[in-house]
């Protein structure tokens, strides 16, 4: 009888994987987030010792999110990268809008920090504020695209 129990436990392995293959198209079966996107509304100019209203459209699907767990704007001076300043977005009927003060001339990045429906995008912008020194004029990057929708975890 135990001349049995190897060829015995090789077939019925057999039998039993031989039952469980992969699906070709699983990943069909499960559904596709579709990658959020943002345009962020920044003021033309921005004077120093000036209060702005930021402005951002979250979008997916080529429709207006306007149930976002969280949209924060995260500002803070190039030079003073330890100084920065969290400005709570709220909805109102078509975007997420917040107020941020900039208190001196320089260079500065917007971070805009937005949690919606699974997803986490964190476009970001770098804005000059009133007048700028040579030096800050050649650090100064080109403008990206608006649209920064590759992020879906931080």
């Amino acid at each position: 009888m135990n001349k049995w129990k190897i060829p015995g436990l090789v077939i019925l392995s057999t039998i039993l994987l031989s039952a469980c293959s992969v699906n070709s198209n699983a990943d069909q079966l499960y559904k596709q987030p579709k990658p959020l996107s943002a345009h962020v509304m920044l003021p033309e100019t921005i004077k120093a010792q000036s209060t702005q209203v930021l402005e951002v459209h979250v979008m997916q699907e080529n429709k207006t999110v306007d149930d976002a767990k969280s949209v924060q704007f995260k500002v803070w001076k190039t030079d003073a990268p330890e100084k920065v300043q969290v400005a709570n977005a709220h909805y109102n009927g078509s975007m997420y809008t917040a107020k941020a003060t900039f208190e001196e001339d320089g260079i500065y990045y917007i971070k805009t920090d937005i949690n919606a429906r699974g997803q986490h995008i964190l476009p970001t912008q770098q804005v000059a504020v009133g007048k700028l020194s040579k030096e800050e004029l050649r650090s100064l990057q080109p403008a990206e695209n608006e649209t920064h929708h590759h992020h879906s975890h931080h």
